[in-house]
């Protein structure tokens, strides 16, 4: 029997993949996954374990090389996705990204900024990066897509201070401020949290020194 469950995660990574997991527990394993939506047939509790690896500042052929290199090693994988956008034959600039990485099409890496990896579970970690050094370099790429995320709300927000630039009338001004501040803050709270975690490895760096 499948189950049908709508989220979006503004904390993509880590919030995601703890969701996942709390679905396994309870005899959920994901089947498919959408924009904000999820399909997962029923499991053996604890059967399956999930991780959730962000490829969005790669280029398409090097994520999609990647991909098939984990599912090489036995993983299951599925692409998901960041943001929201339901078009086709778009085109974006991605300025966090490196390389070709910051020009993202779809079809090809647009809206496939993530991958969820699921394993049967045998009582080893899933850690695909046990390195300090590869953990620093993904949350600092995930830190810069936020960052990038919460500068471009702020400039939204400023530009709706600037006056005799948009048609609507003020009520619908004052909705919009409204909505900016509130996905500005979700987006702030994982901002400081990977930075904080980013802070931490670098601590702990320090000490194997």
């Amino acid at each position: 029997m499948s189950k049908i469950v709508y989220r979006y995660f503004f904390d993509f990574a880590d919030g995601q993949e703890k969701w996942l997991n709390s679905m396994a527990e309870c005899g959920f394993r994901l089947k498919k996954c959408g924009k904000i939506s999820y399909i997962f047939d029923e499991c053996q509790p604890n059967e399956y374990e999930y991780a959730v690896e962000y490829v969005g500042h790669k280029a398409y052929s090097q994520a999609k090389d990647y991909r098939g290199y984990l599912e090489s090693m036995g993983f299951r994988t599925f692409t998901k996705n960041m943001n929201l956008n339901y078009s086709y034959g778009k085109v974006k600039l991605r300025p966090y990204a490196s390389g070709m990485g910051r020009i993202a099409a779809s079809p090809g890496g647009y809206n496939k900024e993530l991958l969820i990896l699921e394993k049967k579970r045998d009582g080893k970690s899933f850690e695909l990066h046990t390195d300090l050094a590869d953990k620093l370099d993904i949350y600092r790429w995930i830190k810069r897509a936020y960052t990038w995320a919460v500068l471009m709300i702020l400039l939204l927000g400023t530009m709706t201070f600037i006056p005799n630039t948009s048609p609507i009338s003020d009520i619908m001004i004052l909705t919009v401020r409204v909505l900016l501040l509130i996905a500005g803050g979700l987006l702030l709270i994982p901002l400081i949290k990977y930075s904080s975690l980013i802070k931490c490895l670098k601590d702990e760096g320090k000490i194997y020194e």
